[in-house]
């Protein structure tokens, strides 16, 4: 039995047209939820875009977009961002991840590339005008601002970004990375895995219990910079080059020692070889077997390095000397990082006798419609189909809600539409009644 030359160009054609029906409802869904975006963001900026394009594979693109804060002339402006996932249906369904029915797919991953901050939008509490000579760039440590970027002759930060998580549910891990490219200054590449993930708690929004199987982190500085950095310092004071170098050594171990961190020689040493010929620090931990982060903090610091079978280098070469002692948090403490924390309150009875208080905080849910009463209070707000927002409820004002962040040590404001708020957790503080 022979195909008709019609029936022959039916079933060719049927791939094609369900290849193209594909492509345009991941356009249609990607485009609605950019455009979404776009109109949630414009109250205080002026967001525009190029072009939006799909792989049927599991990824879409925006390319071409610039961002400009109303009542600025700074234009921020990225090259392209791209999100992808080994599961094509998620492009196709859409993005609203905040429905009950629909939870994040197994693995995700972004990119963006070529963004661009002018120096007065990255840091908008802070003078962009170099400091006069003498007044003491880094008198208290270098750090990366607008004084020290423009006086080595920057006026914007490039940077690429890019990260990515898997989960297996059959071995139950979790795998993490993160690389951040500040183009000519420092780069910031993390990965990790981590062991005995509960998936349906993570899908649910509960607080997060693992055990660590590898972690790997390398801070770059690019030499060029660095040396550039340190004969900013240097201009205006009476301290050579190398002195400079010293000092910023010195100074990054008082501040080491200030958060409880002592280093011993041998990492004492490699922190002045880092600010004297700069590069790569790196530090990777892959214990024989995963390890609760929580039973760390019973662990000696002389025990830590080989449970952790902990590795460190520094530009390729390894630093055998990594004696330090650590001022350990007690657990109550660490159990903070994971949405619980307890406090032991010294008081007395009403017949004067000493009595111990445990004080728990912890957030619980509360009702959307009572936001309003939590202002100044921690806050983790939900929004339908965009990520959580942690921080401190400012206020209230126009039909949104302003949660401060804080990102890398510094602080932003995220706004969040009353209307489009899905769920509200508070930190909530009680007092622990005690065991009978």
């Amino acid at each position: 039995m022979s195909l008709r030359p019609g029936k022959l160009l039916l079933l060719l054609l049927i791939p094609a047209v369900l290849y193209g029906a594909l492509k345009g409802v991941m356009y249609y869904n990607a485009k609605r939820s950019v455009d979404d975006i776009v109109a949630t963001a414009a109250d205080h900026a002026d967001v525009r875009y190029a072009d939006i394009s799909t792989d049927v594979r599991g990824a879409v693109t925006v390319s071409g977009i610039s961002v400009q804060p109303l009542g600025s002339d700074e234009v921020v402006t990225i090259d392209a961002v791209r999100l992808a996932s080994d599961d094509p249906l998620l492009f196709i369904r859409g993005f609203q991840w905040g429905d009950d029915q629909q939870t994040p797919p197994n693995a995700l991953s972004f990119h963006v590339s070529g963004l661009s901050v002018p120096l007065a939008t990255a840091f908008p509490d802070q003078p962009v005008a170099p400091a006069a000579e003498g007044a003491g760039l880094c008198s208290d440590g270098l750090s990366i601002d607008p004084q020290l970027l423009q006086r080595i002759g920057l006026s914007a930060m490039n940077m690429d970004l890019d990260g990515s998580y898997r989960i297996d549910e059959t071995s139950r891990t979790l795998d993490l990375g993160m690389n951040v490219d500040l183009r000519d200054i420092q780069s910031i590449r993390l990965s990790a895995t981590l062991n005995d993930v509960d998936t349906q708690s993570l899908a649910q929004g509960a607080a997060p219990s693992f055990s660590l199987g590898r972690f790997d982190i390398a801070v770059r500085v690019s030499p060029s910079f660095g040396r550039q950095a340190l004969k900013a310092c240097a201009i205006g004071t009476d301290q050579s080059v190398q002195a400079w170098s010293a000092v910023l050594a010195e100074q990054a171990l008082q501040q080491f020692s200030a958060s409880g961190l002592t280093l011993g020689d041998g990492l004492s040493k490699a922190v002045h070889d880092f600010y004297r010929d700069w590069g790569e620090f790196r530090i990777v931990a892959a214990p024989a077997k995963p390890i609760g982060l929580l039973s760390l903090v019973a662990m000696r610091p002389e025990q830590l390095v080989p449970a952790l079978g902990l590795r460190l280098s520094l530009n390729d070469q390894p630093i055998n000397d990594t004696a330090f002692t650590w001022q350990q948090p007690d657990a109550a403490g660490l159990a903070a990082l994971f949405g619980t924390e307890e406090e032991v309150v010294e008081g007395k009875t009403a017949d004067g006798r000493p009595r111990r208080i445990i004080v728990r905080r912890q957030y619980e849910p509360v009702q959307v419609a009572d936001i309003a009463s939590y202002v100044d209070h921690q806050v983790k707000i939900k929004p339908r189909g965009l990520p959580m927002r942690e921080g401190l409820l400012k206020r209230i004002r126009n039909g949104e809600a302003e949660v401060e962040q804080t990102l890398h040590g510094g602080k932003y404001t995220a706004y969040v539409a009353l209307a489009q708020i899905q769920s509200l957790q508070v930190l909530i503080q009680r007092e622990v009644p005690p065991r009978k």
